[in-house]
């Protein structure tokens, strides 16, 4: 019987204990999903331990809903990575600007000491200006991006720091759904598997840029 409860658990079945004789009952699904539940009472000491652990087993086997629930619950876990790439964009895209702005900054800095000493030609002048004006662009370009990016995931914060919390949550709840599909033959198990480590990969690197951490 014990090795029936670990494959059941295995196969996403829930126990509840119970007082008693009764050990508890194993569900393949949990109740507040609503809907068709299959159950299975299971004893301490019944009296053919091993039709039970049979009947268990041959419910698992029969069970029509826990691995609908799980397809359901794969999709939203592709949701859930989906968002979690959108945020991180948005973060990317608001640091991206930054570095735009510094840039900008630094050649407006250098436009205006050109003019004030005299030292360059006009020319010079016009090409550094230029430059800084397409920065400045590039920054606000960016930075509006950022803003949309993070609005479709529902979190318009507008700090990079938000958007790759948001990003991690979602992913860490990504994680613990596909860990309970470990035995489901949808081939969208891999995909996810490979999407949750590069979504990992790109969390720790934004985190490093930020000032936070190392990949």
């Amino acid at each position: 019987m014990k090795q029936a409860l670990k494959d059941a658990r295995l196969a996403g079945w829930h126990l509840r204990e119970t007082a008693g004789h009764g050990y508890g009952r194993a569900f393949c699904r949990r109740v507040e999903r609503g809907g068709a539940v299959c159950k299975i009472i299971i004893d301490t000491t019944p009296r053919n331990p091993e039709a039970r652990a049979k009947d268990l087993v041959r419910a698992i086997r029969d069970c029509p809903h826990h691995f609908a629930d799980l397809t359901v619950d794969l999709s939203y876990a592709d949701n859930l990575l989906s968002g979690a790439d959108r945020l991180l964009d948005a973060a990317e895209y608001f640091l991206d600007a930054e570095e735009a702005r510094s840039i900008a900054g630094d050649a407006w800095q250098r436009a205006q000491e050109l003019l004030d000493t005299a030292a360059g030609n006009a020319d010079e002048v016009a090409r550094v200006m230029a430059t800084a004006q397409e920065f400045d662009d590039e920054a606000r370009h960016l930075t509006e991006k950022g803003w949309i990016r993070g609005a479709e995931s529902g979190i318009p914060d507008g700090a990079p720091h938000t958007y790759v919390a948001g990003a991690e949550q979602r992913t860490d709840e990504a994680t613990s759904l596909v860990a309970e599909a470990i035995d489901h033959e949808d081939p969208i198990v891999g995909t996810l598997r490979e999407r949750l480590s590069d979504t990992r990969t790109r969390i720790a690197d934004v985190r490093l840029r930020l000032g936070h951490g190392t990949p």
